[in-house]
């Protein structure tokens, strides 16, 4: 019987074969008929049609310039117009670039503003949108190339040292650990809404607005949305950098560009440019999909992951998807939001609940499906209930691309990222056999493959949406700026510039923290890498100014001490000549002022330090004893008295203070302020009664009044600054710093209120002369306390960047206070070790980890045990050990 029966079912399986053969045939017959049975006009035309077909030689057959590359036929784009992308199945794409704000350290009023915001640009954002975010090695060939030319311009010898030290440091943390991203809005034309037959004109106009209608939504939550002046060609450069990831790193998009035209001219004439597909432009040398869970394109190996629908968390926290957008190298992630119709969404979420309102009465609660049931329903009226109040139902899918250099590299980044979310409560699948399916989808197009939409879309109202806030991981590279570090949230590199007044609207900083903490090697890392792009560095030390000699007699400054012992002297009394060339050309001819006016008004201001308590009548006296001073040496108020006959380039020798104290002397009613200038005349401090014999026109000085004390110190800080003032408001078109250590003993408690309003005056208005005030200090209390605070705040108010390193509680507090920091920012301020401090700018605070070479270390150093390693170096191998380590030298 068993013989029997199988002996049929294959005679019944070799009669269906047959059957369907003969099926298939019959329908062969049919069609041919078909076509005989044509009206007779049709076959003639045919006929013609097929008589009038041109006579095709053997050989080869010209079909067209032959492709470059066969990869460009996977990109299903046809053109991009006016930074348009019109794909294959006939749509129209726009991507914008979007700015990140540093999300994770504002306070949560601050999180909950930003993430309002957003629900706002979500009511009127496109109904498809694709947010994706690239991330990769740090970019640096732009900052070698700005290392490159300052090189070439800098004469000293020195500083090309540093240059090159500095370049170093530039590749080594850019190829070790630096990682960038950039964030873009993807967004499709919706022919739903109007007529299929748009033109062109209507297609543009309508994807600008909705490109200007993201920028107004999104400033709002702090981001920028970066509208490029050449917008095709950006277009071009974005899918270029995403599908030549190693390619992009060796070749601008011009150098490609040029190869790929230059190729077509060679293989196939110069006719053939014009026709060259756009997609040549951008497409890698080749894509491999053989593989089942990797594709390699470029050189690169991508393999992709999804989040089915079932695997989020019920709760995650606003702006949850930093953990994926600052996971690594080498992750992108592409989230695809679609916003579904509220009408019917309402209309279907009822019927779902009424289906499964039915089912539970049919099932005990002891059986297992009672609880999906149960929970189905409850979820359905949650959305029910949201789509009652002005939100709106959205499917999210989320797509995430990791990438390496083998098989193996992306194999383990792949396992370490499903590690990282499963952590959190969230579950990933790979696209296993879908790789050319997920390589389509992850295309900034807005087309996630439909197999893959099922699978993954999870259902969220407007608020769950907005909860997914990517634009989180902020990173500060200004392009022409100076390394700070590393930024410790994303591992991307800090490069401030702080003269960019695009970016910053004031050159002003202020470094604060407790001792110990760094600041003055902060100050002079700041300071060595500006002197080395060759902007003008003064530094005013009021306290430990041997900490500067080093790095100043290294790199060929000029380290100038004032103090009573000390040979070096800046003459108060001397009118300098000033370069006025960059005003005259700026401003044109001017009425000329007269400069011993302006003097002697900077004089009363040093006598008011030197002798506060002198009366209204005194200053008369003072003013009469100071033109007779200079009209002793021939100097008028007239400019020209100024100019020395036998040569004409200089100015005529200056009076000195024993001049001043002669005419003093003169008069029984002046004698007193003579008898207190005698001290700087003839007496203890008479150092500085001499003409002018330093270096005032290097580009790295470092001005020493440590040695100062009492009201000597506030004179000798009028002294440095005077100098320093005049010198910085001489060309507006060049930039230049001032940088003054300790800033707290020449405005706290002790000091002048007359010196705090010089320090304060600096960061005023230095701006306008195209300059930067950099300050540190140490003791905030001190800080704050002359004239309940005026002058601190004032200081703080006027620099657009701070560094806050560690503080003690007390401290952390009252900076908490005065730059509005979230709780989370200041107990990070307590924690800090040394090396590490916040950077607080443009309304932006990002925690950093200040990095320095070995022979910036050397050059600046305040550390003991460093100092003592430096000096068994210096023993034993010479200067050439400087900048190395014991293992090197």
């Amino acid at each position: 019987m068993a013989d029997k029966s199988t002996a049929e079912r294959s005679q019944g399986q070799t009669n269906q074969l047959k059957n369907i053969k003969r099926a298939y045939q019959r329908e062969r017959r049919k069609r041919a008929a078909g076509r005989d049975e044509a009206r007779p006009e049709e076959r003639k035309e045919i006929k013609e049609k097929r008589s009038s077909r041109p006579f095709r030689p053997e050989g080869p057959v010209d079909v067209g310039p032959v492709p470059r590359t066969l990869a460009a036929g996977c990109i299903p784009i046809t053109g991009i117009t006016d930074g348009i992308i019109h794909t294959s199945d006939g749509r129209h794409v726009k991507i914008v670039e979007v700015t990140p704000v540093n999300f994770l350290l504002r306070s949560p009023a601050e999180q909950r503003n930003i993430i309002y915001a957003f629900v706002g640009y979500l009511k009127i954002a496109p109904v498809k949108l694709q947010i994706k975010v690239l991330s990769k090695k740090a970019d640096i060939s732009g900052f070698l190339e700005n290392i490159r030319r300052d090189k070439e311009k800098e004469a000293d010898e020195r500083c090309r040292l540093l240059q090159e030290d500095y370049a170093s440091l530039i590749r080594s943390v850019g190829s070790r650990e630096a990682i960038s991203r950039r964030f873009f809005l993807i967004f499709e034309y919706e022919t739903y809404r109007s007529s299929r037959n748009q033109n062109e004109n209507d297609i543009v106009a309508v994807l600008n607005t909705a490109v200007q209608t993201a920028k107004k939504y999104l400033s709002q939550c702090g981001n920028e949305v970066i509208i490029p002046e050449h917008d095709t060609q950006a277009c071009v450069e974005v899918l270029y950098h995403i599908l030549n990831r190693r390619t992009s790193t060796m070749k601008t998009l011009s150098q490609h560009m040029n190869e790929v035209v230059a190729w077509y001219i060679r293989e196939n004439g110069e006719e053939s440019v014009e026709n060259i597909p756009v997609t040549e432009f951008f497409a890698p040398e080749s894509i491999d999909f053989k593989h089942g869970n990797y594709i390699v394109m470029d050189g690169v190996y991508h393999t992709y992951l999804f989040i089915p629908s079932a695997g989020y968390r019920s709760r995650v926290p606003a702006g949850w998807l930093s953990l994926l957008v600052n996971a690594g190298e080498g992750i992108d992630i592409d989230v695809f939001l679609n916003k579904q119709d509220k009408a019917k969404s309402v209309e279907r979420i009822g019927r779902r609940i009424r289906l499964n309102s039915s089912k539970i009465k049919e099932v005990s609660d002891t059986n297992s499906d009672y609880d999906d049931l149960a929970e189905s329903i409850r979820a359905g009226y949650y959305l029910k209930n949201g789509l009652g109040s002005s939100e709106d139902l959205y499917y999210m899918s989320i797509l995430i691309t990791v990438t390496g250099y083998s098989a193996d590299e992306v194999e383990w980044r792949a396992k370490e990222m499903k590690k990282l979310l499963n952590s959190q409560d969230i579950d990933t699948m790979s696209c296993l056999f879908k790789e050319e399916s997920a390589f389509q989808s992850a295309l900034p197009l807005v087309n996630l493959d439909k197999n893959l939409y099922q699978r993954s879309k999870r259902n969220l109202l407007t608020s769950g949406v907005a909860s997914c806030y990517p634009f989180t991981s902020y990173e500060m590279s200004d392009r022409d700026g100076i390394l700070m570090g590393v930024n410790k949230a994303n591992s991307s590199l800090v490069i401030v510039d702080i003269f960019n007044s695009e970016i910053y609207k004031n050159a002003n900083m202020a470094i604060m923290g407790t001792t110990g903490a760094g600041k003055t090697f902060t100050l002079q890392l700041m300071a060595l890498r500006m002197r080395r792009k060759g902007i003008q560095v003064f530094i005013i030390a009021p306290d430990k100014g041997h900490e500067f000699a080093r790095a100043c007699e290294n790199i060929g400054g000029s380290f100038i001490q004032i103090s009573p012992a000390s040979r070096n002297c800046i003459n108060v009394m001397e009118i300098r000549k000033t370069d006025k060339a960059a005003s005259d050309i700026l401003d044109g001819p001017m009425i000329q002022h007269s400069e011993l006016a302006s003097k002697i008004q900077d004089l009363h201001i040093f006598f008011s330090l030197l002798i506060p308590d002198m009366s209204h009548e005194e200053k008369q006296l003072l003013d009469e004893a100071l033109i007779i001073t200079y009209n002793r040496k021939g100097i008028t108020h007239e400019n020209q008295s100024l100019i020395d006959p036998e040569q004409p380039e200089r100015y005529k020798l200056m009076p000195i203070l024993g001049d001043v104290h002669e005419v003093l002397m003169e008069k029984a009613e002046t004698k007193r302020l003579a008898n207190i200038l005698n001290r700087m005349v003839h007496g203890s401090a008479s150092s500085f009664n001499q003409q002018t014999n330093v270096d005032l026109s290097n580009k790295y000085v470092v001005l020493d009044i440590s040695e100062l004390s009492g009201d000597l110190l506030t004179v000798g800080m009028f002294v440095a600054l005077d100098f320093v003032w005049s010198k910085a408001k001489e060309d507006r078109t060049v930039e230049k710093a001032i940088f003054i250590d300790e800033v707290w003993k020449l405005i706290g408690a002790a000091s002048n209120e007359m010196a705090a309003e010089y320090v304060l005056e600096i960061f005023k208005i230095i701006r306008g002369y195209g300059g930067s005030g950099v300050c540190a200090t140490q003791d905030l209390t001190d800080f704050f306390a002359l004239k309940d605070g005026k002058y601190g705040r004032g200081i703080i108010n006027n620099a657009k960047t701070k560094i806050i390193l560690n503080m003690e509680n007390n401290e952390a507090e009252q900076i908490k206070e005065v730059l509005h920091l979230s709780e989370a920012e200041m107990m990070s301020i307590v924690r800090f070790e040394r090396g590490n401090g916040m950077i607080s700018t443009n309304n932006n605070n990002l925690t950093v980890e200040f990095r320095a070479s070995q022979l910036e270390k050397d050059l600046i150093t305040t550390d003991r045990k460093d100092l003592k390693e430096l000096r068994e170096r210096l023993e034993r191998y010479g200067k050439g050990a400087m900048g190395k380590r014991f293992d090197d030298v």
